[in-house]
């Protein structure tokens, strides 16, 4: 007795030694790619105690050799050993169903609940099962089949919201996506797919679900989602933004703020971090935000918000992390001195790669500075590859060489929205030499905006193929410096010398916004319908429209 008492635990351990080596012998011949070898190794570690995994791996191996019918005698086996393993029951259900043994599917079921009464999982993996097939109404089945027995939907919620939105019942879709998002905080990005077909009529009582009391981060982090899915990211941060500030609020910012940074929509990624910031100031989120700042083109705030080089040790950490920012941010602000004075002191922690990059930034800074002798300096020192960077490039335009400034652009690494204007207007503007329009970018990145507008004003008559464009940014620049009446008569210059042009609906849209607000209402939806009647082809036809709505809804309350 004593021996069988001391051996019994030993042979226990042998056996489990032995299918853990089963087990492991099989994943390995698994990921190699035979699957044909893993299959038997994993069936005869069904008889061990980890009988679970050996099965997952048997489900996968047989689906990958086409043999899921020889899976239905080992599951019987497993299933009578474990009748209530939700893992093993699931298996079974995916099996039968891969076979379209229907009526063997529901038997299953109904045996799986008999031996787990209280618990949805039967009827959870049968609904996702006809839902996958397509059978709403009988999921829709399944779901009432389990609130009678179980007296309760909870643990069904995601199911029904799935069948609710199959329906079209979108209010319901999204109170139950709700209550899922209760037990599962994760399903943000599944929710948001389930409710973007809803039209727009429905919209409104979706998000007056997601918004009630009481304010739940993951509900508003699924509704921020799905705003980004129906074009108004705006309005998706709107849902983020009164949440309290703790722990799941932070989370959700967090997680808002990641998708925009995936999607480049950087803004909106700094506001999100920013929140996250004021509760949770920590080092690595505080760069992160920083360099969201830089590329959404506001260098002043990455400076603000990037952690003091003066709080680091010289280390090849800051010299790989903060440098750059701090580089680029100066740069970008025209600071070169600044920026030469960071990069030289870290100098020694930098290799030649990031030293490059590092050399091209200082360069960019001069060219904003307006010393192009220092500039084509700095990228003598950038050594091999800096004369065909962006810099490089801005300093041939300066120089009125269109040809080598629209290679250069063409294949830089500099992705501004200065650029961008660049290739656009070089593209249309096929002349070896502009000299003009060299001088008036020369202003525009010395940040001399009155200068510039000038320049590319006078540059049109100099670069036809691109005159249209060229007046119209001297415009925006006008405008932007709050000259309205200089903009209007550019964009008068537009419509009027270049009625063809793609330019022309943007400035009618433009000129007609300016005389609204100045309360020239009758004039300014004049020039609205002008555009709507004129460029019925316009992707701004729907904005011009929602002007003019607008505006005569204004005029006629003033009329009362």
């Amino acid at each position: 007795m004593l021996a069988a008492l001391v051996c019994a635990p030993l042979a226990s351990a042998r056996a489990q030694t032995i299918t853990d080596s089963l087990v492991l012998r099989a994943l390995e011949l698994e990921g190699n790619g035979q699957p044909r070898y893993a299959a038997p190794l994993y069936r005869r570690a069904l008889a061990g105690s980890d009988a679970v995994t050996a099965l997952l791996g048997l489900e996968r191996t047989y689906a990958e050799l086409e043999m899921r019918d020889s899976l239905l005698a080992p599951l019987d086996s497993v299933v009578a050993r474990h009748p209530g393993d939700a893992t093993v029951r699931a298996i079974q259900l995916r099996t039968l169903q891969a076979l379209r043994r229907h009526d063997a599917l529901g038997q299953a079921t109904v045996e799986w609940a008999r031996h787990a009464p209280r618990d949805p999982a039967p009827y959870r993996e049968l609904a996702r099962i006809l839902l996958a097939e397509g059978r709403v109404v009988a999921a829709d089945s399944v779901i009432r089949a389990a609130e009678r027995t179980l007296g309760t939907g909870a643990g069904l919620a995601a199911e029904l919201a799935q069948v609710r939105a199959a329906s079209e019942s979108w209010p319901e879709a999204a109170a139950a996506w709700r209550r899922a998002l209760e037990r599962d905080h994760w399903l943000a990005e599944t929710v948001a797919y389930s409710l973007e077909p809803a039209p727009e009529a429905r919209r409104a009582a979706i998000r007056s679900i997601f918004m009630r009391e009481p304010v739940a981060p993951p509900a508003r982090l699924a509704l921020a989602s799905l705003e980004v899915r129906w074009g108004s990211p705006s309005q998706g941060w709107n849902a983020l933004r009164d949440l309290p500030a703790d722990s799941a609020s932070v989370a959700a910012w967090l997680a808002y703020g990641e998708r925009a940074e995936a999607e480049g929509r950087w803004a909106q990624a700094v506001t999100a971090f920013e929140s996250a910031l004021a509760w949770r100031d920590d080092r690595a989120l505080r760069l992160r935000t920083a360099c969201a700042a830089f590329e959404a083109g506001d260098a002043a705030a990455a400076l603000t918000i990037v952690p003091a080089l003066a709080s680091e040790p010289d280390s090849l950490e800051a010299a790989t992390s903060l440098v750059p920012v701090h580089v680029r941010a100066l740069a970008q602000l025209g600071r070169a001195d600044d920026a030469t004075r960071i990069a030289d002191a870290y100098d020694r922690f930098i290799a030649p790669g990031p030293r490059s990059m590092l050399a091209r930034a200082v360069a960019m800074g001069w060219v904003r500075a307006g010393d192009l002798a220092r500039a084509q300096a700095a990228l003598r020192a950038a050594g091999g590859g800096a004369d065909s960077s962006s810099a490089a490039g801005w300093i041939a335009l300066f120089a009125g060489d269109a040809v080598t400034a629209r290679a250069l652009f063409a294949n830089g690494e500099e992705r501004s929205a200065e650029v961008a204007l660049a290739l656009a207007v070089l593209a249309r503007h096929r002349a070896a030499r502009a000299p003009a329009v060299g001088e008036a970018f020369l202003a525009l990145l010395r940040g001399d905006t009155a200068r510039a507008a000038v320049r590319f004003a006078a540059s049109a008559d100099s670069a036809p193929g691109a005159a249209s464009l060229l007046v119209l940014t001297a415009a925006r620049l006008r405008l932007a410096a709050g000259d309205s009446t200089g903009a209007v008569r550019d964009w008068e210059v537009v419509t009027t010398r270049h009625p063809d042009s793609p330019e022309a609906p943007e400035a009618l849209l433009s000129i007609g916004r300016v005389l609204l607000a100045r309360g020239e209402r009758e004039q300014g939806i004049i020039r609205l319908e002008h555009l709507v009647l004129t460029y019925p082809a316009s992707a701004l036809v729907p904005v011009a429209r929602r002007e003019i709505e607008l505006a005569r809804q204004l005029v006629s309350a003033g009329s009362r």
